[in-house]
């Protein structure tokens, strides 16, 4: 008996009219879909900005390699309706942003992938490390660099190979800036210079840079909010551009680069295949490319480019599918934004629950994790201010039976005891756990993700 692939095949090859017909029909039916969904999509996200104190968000989204819809929410700090062209902080999406230059390069023969980053530099803290001597831009794009995060989480302070590159995957901002010095000490440009004769202004993003000053257009800038909806004050707008974070950009200039990374993004099939290929399995659900996350077995093969960004007042997200040639860009400017972000994607793409399940949890979606029940006693002495090594304030509060962790940069979070002093959180795959001193007392509250771990220090009660 013949497959159902077996014909299909048969009729690709007897019949190309027939496979545009088809292809036709099934992204009507896509389209149909989407628009049923977008229908009420502007009343989901006014009533979501009041429940979640977001002032604004911008959206974009792209069917068919063509954007089908963007706007802008909410209002400017004077009250005024927020432009089109407001401009937005992303954070993380910076390293999609820097990953897709480092693969043009790439492409043009002037970097290569596999060569060791030693050529052109060598952090002074790492040089004796023979570590330092293999890592290559693989590695980085693929978050296998053996980095933290950043230094300040270890145990030094300082820069620090945890394993040997390429063996491990470890989500790694410092990787990033690594990488950017090393192609700056090449090119003997900066990243800014680079991204924007190489990126930005061939695809007309004239409003994105690594390294905004803070003054112009500042009259279009999404301030940030923190959970509450109270206004992040930033003194300082640093112009020094990263790699990892600090991107600024309109929804319209992002999109222009989401629809570049569906088409191809100009790359050869071969170098395009090493971007979108598995470099490093980050859990059972999702898997790291370079630069990009990769979500498969979607339905109808699918399969989705996915980065999100979080930074205090900063929240964002861009999902792409390109079989089906669709995508979506959320920009928020709270700290919030990270629930607004999922819940748009959700309400957006049918497979849109799946998508945000794979993205941030490593179970099946049917699954939940075991929890188990604590007295109220030992869930109030939890409680109290806490410290994060690099100066940050966290509050661990106690409401209805359960505990709630607050950190600038992300929402309330609701901890589900797993045992009498290690919590998980129920949407995302990081887990908290508290340490004690000998006499029972409460020392230290720790968050770990992946092999990241943020260990923040007990000063005393709430005040």
């Amino acid at each position: 008996m013949f497959s159902t692939r077996y014909i299909l095949l048969i009729f690709f090859f007897l019949s190309f009219n027939l496979h545009d017909s088809l292809c036709q029909q099934l992204n009507s039916k896509k389209l149909n879909q989407s628009k049923s969904s977008l229908s009420n999509l502007d009343g989901k996200i006014d009533q979501w900005q009041k429940d979640l104190n977001i002032p604004n968000v911008a959206i974009s989204i792209i069917e068919n390699n063509k954007v089908v819809k963007t706007k802008v929410y909410g209002n400017l700090s004077n009250g005024e309706p927020a432009p089109n062209n407001m401009i937005f902080e992303v954070a993380s999406l910076t390293k999609v942003v820097f990953s897709t230059l480092v693969l043009k390069l790439i492409e043009e023969g002037q970097w290569k992938l596999d060569e060791p980053l030693a050529q052109y530099f060598v952090d002074p803290e790492v040089a004796s490390d023979p570590y330092s001597k293999k890592i290559t831009t693989r590695h980085i794009l693929s978050h296998q660099s053996g980095f933290d995060n950043w230094r300040w989480m270890s145990s030094t302070g300082k820069l620090m190979f945890n394993f040997e590159p390429g063996t491990k995957f470890n989500y790694s901002g410092e990787g990033m800036e690594y990488l950017r010095s090393a192609i700056e000490q090449k090119f003997h440009k900066s990243l800014s210079k680079l991204s924007d004769s190489l990126l930005f202004r061939p695809l007309n993003m004239f409003d994105t840079s690594h390294g905004w000053d803070g003054k112009k257009n500042f009259d279009r800038y999404a301030r940030m909010y923190d959970a509450e909806g109270v206004e992040i004050k930033k003194a300082d707008y640093s112009i020094q551009a990263s790699a990892a974070a600090g991107l600024t950009t309109t929804i319209g200039d992002f999109s222009k680069f989401a629809v570049e990374v569906l088409k191809g993004a100009h790359l050869s099939k071969p170098l395009y295949n090493e971007m979108i290929k598995t470099q490093a399995v980050i859990n059972p659900n999702l898997q790291q490319g370079l630069g990009w996350r990769i979500i498969n077995g979607l339905p109808n093969k699918e399969y989705a480019l996915q980065h999100g960004g979080n930074d205090p007042g900063v929240a964002a997200i861009v999902v792409l599918l390109p079989k089906s040639k669709r995508g979506i860009i959320v920009l928020t400017n709270a700290d919030n934004g990270l629930i607004m972000c999922n819940n748009i994607v959700r309400a957006v793409f049918p497979e849109g629950q799946e998508i945000i399940h794979k993205a941030f949890k490593s179970t099946r979606l049917d699954q939940m994790p075991p929890t188990i029940q604590l007295p109220d006693s030992v869930l109030k002495s939890y409680t109290g201010n806490y410290k994060r090594e690099d100066g940050v304030d966290v509050i661990v509060t106690f409401k209805d039976h359960r505990l709630t962790l607050r950190m600038a940069g992300i929402p309330l979070l609701s901890l589900f005891p797993e045992t009498e002093d290690k919590f998980f959180l129920m949407d995302l795959d990081a887990k908290v756990f508290f340490t004690k001193n000998n006499d029972g007392t409460v020392n230290s509250v720790s968050i770990q993700d992946g092999g990241n771990i943020i260990k923040c220090l007990k000063l005393g009660p709430i005040h």
